[in-house]
């Protein structure tokens, strides 16, 4: 019997010149590796004309509707084994996974390098990259290619584009009359951080932005704002790819994956801007945007935000004599720009007027409401008391009163008030400022004991 070729040869070849020809029209260098491939097929190096730059990234080529799933006009879906996605993850330049679509006759690209998961949990053998039909191997990837390396400064048309582009990335948070739409672009800028040079990102940012849309319509407000997985995490995402594909800021991608799939919490970073990041600063203050301006308050300090109090009885009709004895304390302090708690659980000891600490432990958000919904899920809400200590604009008061599902009304003049974040912050730039002007006297700011000793009930913990 004749020897036969395999019948994904040709398929394959097909993919290999069609991205080595799309490279070509659009000066770029394209570079087989015949070496032993183990996931990496090319390399691209970028040029600037006639002059080649030296930055250069790796392609991995796939060819064939083998690697084509969920076809549809504007996408579909690439399924990637784990060991191929952590092996393109970890290599020290930009991967580039290119698939050649026979039907459609063109090669679509991904930056595999900045991959964040369109679904929820671990990455596993099912994972699978969601590959844009917009992204083909043209001009527009050339430029791609130059923005990474900050090659290429965008125009006041490109700039314009781009904050039309995050202006229009929304989410809805709350409902009814507190119902506000918060934007990729009202987080960039509620975020510039460090004279304008560097974007933050932290689960209070998008509860300051609400906080301000509550003041601007000056009236009361329920609080009832949830931090839903299904629901924001999806947006923060999409934000983040506009950060990245845009190269506005050099975020470490493997960090926020790290955060949202491991920890299964919301990514926190402080991110350089790049020169585009700048350029697109610039160019909303020059168009007077209101809200572009430096956040100064920064404070690495935990300040107390709730203590939460349950007793063992409850009645109504006697009101604060009304409490019965103690069962568990909660003092929970709060660091708004590394997003983590100190929880600290006292609990009756077994001896009259003793106390047991169960548990005095740094937590994130998610880690910190599973445990407290542990703990509470058995005690009747009407025992519980909420003692706050910051204005209710926070993650965990937001959460506690959707817990509680007793949702007051808070004055807009009290979220108007600088946060105690805000005070300890602005006292940390001041001595970090000043002390090295000389010799100086530096006094804390006038923080709330934690845990408060006397309960509402007058019982002293002790």
């Amino acid at each position: 019997m004749p020897k036969k070729r395999s019948s994904s040869a040709s398929v394959e070849k097909d993919g290999l010149l069609a991205v080595e020809k799309a490279c070509n029209d659009h000066d770029l260098i394209w570079r087989d590796l015949f070496q032993e491939d183990v996931g990496v097929d090319g390399t691209i190096e970028l040029c600037l004309g006639d002059f080649p730059t030296g930055k250069i990234v790796g392609a991995q080529v796939k060819s064939g509707m083998s690697y084509v799933n969920g076809d549809r006009s504007d996408q579909f879906k690439f399924y990637a084994r784990q060991s191929d996605l952590e092996y393109w993850l970890q290599l020290s330049i930009h991967l580039f996974l290119f698939v050649y679509h026979p039907k459609d006759d063109a090669v679509y690209w991904h930056h595999v390098t900045n991959y964040l998961p369109d679904d929820e949990g671990q990455l596993s053998r099912s994972t699978h990259i969601v590959i844009s039909k917009s992204n083909k191997v043209d001009s527009a990837f050339a430029s791609y290619l130059l923005t990474l390396f900050d090659l290429e400064v965008y125009d006041a048309d490109r700039l314009t584009s781009l904050s039309e582009e995050m202006a229009s990335c929304t989410i809805m948070v709350g409902h009814g009359d507190a119902a506000v739409t918060i934007s990729a672009l009202d987080l960039f800028v509620e975020g510039l951080w460090g004279l304008c040079s560097k974007v933050q990102f932290h689960a209070s940012i998008l509860l300051q932005r609400i906080r301000k849309q509550v003041i601007v319509r000056g009236k009361d407000a329920r609080i009832a704002y949830t931090f839903s997985r299904s629901d924001l995490y999806p947006f923060i995402i999409r934000y983040i790819r506009l950060l990245t594909d845009h190269r506005l800021a050099k975020i470490d991608i493997d960090d926020v994956n790290d955060s949202l799939y491991r920890k299964m919490e919301q990514p926190t970073f402080i991110a350089p801007l790049t020169t585009n990041g700048r350029a697109l600063v610039e160019f909303l203050r020059a168009r007077e945007h209101p809200d572009v301006h430096d956040n100064q308050y920064f404070t690495l300090s935990l300040t107390p935000t709730a203590q939460i109090e349950a007793y063992d009885s409850f009645d109504e009709t006697r009101g604060k004599k009304g409490f019965g004895p103690y069962t568990d304390v909660f003092a929970i302090r709060f660091n708004q720009h590394l997003d983590y708690y100190d929880v600290q659980h006292f609990a009756r000891g077994e001896n009259e007027g003793s106390t047991q600490v169960r548990t005095s432990q740094i937590m994130y958000f998610n880690e910190m409401t599973d445990y407290l919904d542990r703990i509470m899920s058995g005690i009747p809400k009407d025992q519980i008391l909420l003692r706050y200590f910051d204005h209710p604009c926070t993650p965990l008061i937001a959460w506690l009163q959707d817990w509680y599902d007793d949702k007051q009304p808070f004055h807009f003049k009290d979220l108007a008030r600088k946060t105690n974040s805000d005070v300890i912050g602005l006292h940390d730039e001041v001595v970090s400022t000043f002390s090295g002007l000389g010799v100086m006297t530096v006094q804390e700011p006038p923080l709330p004991a934690l845990p408060i000793r006397t309960l509402f009930n007058g019982e002293i913990l002790d």
